[in-house]
């Protein structure tokens, strides 16, 4: 029984690895094809254009991981309740019910994001990809 449940547990990971690198592939080829890497015939610019194709998702992914870790830290919850009320007070005919800050705070505490610690991991690499690509770059053509 347990064997099985390792089984489920490393699937349902390595789905969440794949998709998250499926979807940064996919903004890879986007940023090849945006910026004509097939058409290029100056190596120094193929390797340019590469460097940049690796760096932009990996950097959307670790920011948007770390986007994550402060709203789960809390950070965003005087924004939004902030919000929430001017959106009270700006339309007052919609139901609403009062509700204090700590309420507030409090409600959104169960409501936090678990788990994403592989979008940051599939960033890295495809930072780390990038930078290799950038440091290639500075040493061939200074």
């Amino acid at each position: 029984m347990n064997n099985e449940n390792k089984k489920i547990n490393i699937k349902s990971i390595l789905i969440r690895y794949g998709v998250c690198a499926v979807i940064a592939t996919a903004l890879l080829f986007l940023i090849l094809v945006t910026n004509g890497y097939w058409g290029l015939t100056e190596p120094q610019e193929r390797l340019r254009v590469l460097c940049d194709a690796f760096s932009l998702p990996g950097l959307l992914l670790v920011l948007s991981s770390g986007l994550i870790l402060a709203a789960n830290a809390g950070t965003f919850n005087g924004l939004l309740y902030g919000l929430k009320v001017g959106i009270e007070i700006v339309l007052p005919f919609l139901p609403h019910k009062y509700v204090k800050y700590r309420d507030f705070v409090e409600k959104r505490k169960g409501k936090r994001i678990k788990g994403y610690g592989f979008i940051c991991y599939t960033g890295l690499v495809f930072l780390a990809v990038g930078i290799v690509l950038l440091i290639i770059f500075h040493v061939q053509y200074p």
